[in-house]
């Protein structure tokens, strides 16, 4: 086994054990109420981005993060989105250390590496919006969907099926939806806050 394959399987069952031990630690009141509100929401309006975040599913990637604990919803966004930036990374290396084997399926596997590179930094330019303009995080978010179903059309194209990459791709889905949730809350939140504020001097 190489080093890289031994990184990635090492990366990989620390993962599991993080969420399975904080799947065991109750839920802050915020990460139900954000929670409970994007599955509603999903089953609601439909899978737009192809996935219906589920309730157990988004509070156990949430908890991930031990800051999670006691996040406000400025911080909740902030540990969202930074974990989706860590899951695209983690697929980037997936896909490279598939590639580093001989495979009959490196062309869609090459569009999938194109397609998480991009992920990757519209999901950091996201983590920058956060603090110099909500509006912007909204569409690097946003963009993320394409390059998924991108890289979930190419592997359909060439009859590739990989398990480990199509579990990837509905993690960052996931995410999208938790981090697009979050932020639109954040919007309102400093809207209703800017209103007051007004009132006030007013």
């Amino acid at each position: 086994m190489d080093s890289s394959s031994h990184v990635f399987i090492l990366s990989a069952i620390l993962m599991l054990l993080v969420s399975q031990s904080m799947a065991t630690v109750a839920p802050s009141e915020l990460v139900e109420d954000v929670c409970t509100e994007i599955e509603k929401l999903m089953m609601a309006y439909g899978e737009r981005s192809g996935y219906v975040a589920k309730y157990d599913e988004c509070v156990n990637a949430l908890q991930m993060d031990p800051r999670t604990a006691t996040a406000n919803i400025s911080t909740l966004a902030e540990i969202s989105v930074q974990l989706a930036i860590s899951g695209a990374k983690n697929a980037k290396a997936l896909i490279e250390n598939l590639l580093g084997n001989t495979t009959p399926s490196r062309e869609p596997l090459q569009n999938c590496l194109s397609s998480y590179v991009n992920i990757t930094g519209h999901f950091e330019n996201a983590l920058s919006g956060l603090s110099a303009g909500l509006q912007s995080s909204h569409f690097d978010i946003a963009g993320v969907l394409d390059l998924v179903k991108i890289c979930e059309l190419e592997l359909t194209k060439n009859q590739t099926h990989i398990l480990q990459l199509t579990n990837r791709n509905h993690y960052t889905r996931m995410f999208v939806e938790i981090s697009e949730f979050l932020i639109t809350r954040l919007e309102l939140y400093h809207i209703g806050n800017g209103f007051t504020q007004t009132r006030t001097q007013g």
